[in-house]
């Protein structure tokens, strides 16, 4: 069985791609997405009409960043100007704002690294990401003094899903440190010690590796070719 842990908004397609495949899976839905409200939102609404003039690229790096971006530009239509870059990290993030009529490149490795590479060899300039506070930091890291982040939503963590998973053994995927460390001090051990994990990146194995020192647990850790659902699910097939 492959466990899904994503938020219940943004888990459509991997829905999709298990029933098209059908495998055997549960959608545990962890988290759930809050954008950023009141004074908040507010604050990062006037950063950005005053600043997002001097950025030649604009990056989004998943749908619910698309979705506060897309809002923001609806609101204030002429904040953008016909010079900028929209990149989407994907064919999910690209739809929300096609949905929202705004036209995005997105590279053919559709993966933050595909966006990395793009910008670096075909659109030079300055950065702005808009992303969560569970952001991997691939892009920022990349850019680093050459871009600014607009976090503009979080994820809020539910315990009581933890008794969806299942005490037979299964195979979880996991999009984020956070949820990875959420299940991890939350979930009885015995139930952790029977399931394989397939893990978004290379960089939440690093930190991962940080806080878990039993070696049955690390030794069932993978790590997909990218974050996207497709990838994902294929290295979970590896495994079950």
């Amino acid at each position: 069985m492959i466990i899904n842990t994503r938020p219940e908004e943004v888990s459509k397609k991997i829905i999709e791609l298990c029933e098209q495949e059908k495998i055997e899976s549960r959608h545990v839905h962890m988290s759930r997405i809050e954008f950023l409200s009141g004074s908040k939102k507010q604050q990062i609404y006037t950063e950005l009409i005053e600043n997002i003039h001097t950025f030649s690229n604009i990056i989004f790096t998943s749908q619910a960043s698309a979705k506060f971006g897309s809002d923001l530009f609806n609101l204030h239509p002429g904040l953008l100007n016909s010079k900028q870059n929209i990149f989407s990290v994907g064919d999910a993030t690209k739809k929300i704002l096609i949905d929202n009529g705004f036209k995005s490149i997105t590279p053919s490795n559709k993966s933050s690294q595909g966006i990395i590479d793009l910008i670096k060899e075909k659109f030079p300039g300055k950065n702005l990401i808009f992303c969560g506070e569970n952001s991997n930091m691939n892009l920022q890291n990349a850019f680093k003094e050459n871009m600014n982040e607009a976090v503009c939503y979080k994820l809020i963590f539910d315990i009581n899903q933890l008794q969806n998973i299942p005490k037979s053994s299964a195979v979880i995927l996991i999009y984020n440190f956070l949820t990875f460390e959420f299940i991890y001090k939350n979930l009885v051990k015995g139930l952790i010690e029977n399931k394989s994990f397939v893990l978004a990146s290379e960089r939440i194995k690093s930190e991962v590796s940080k806080i878990v020192e039993e070696t049955e647990i690390l030794n069932k850790i993978y790590v997909s070719k990218s974050y996207m659902d497709e990838d994902m699910l294929d290295k979970a097939k590896e495994i079950i």
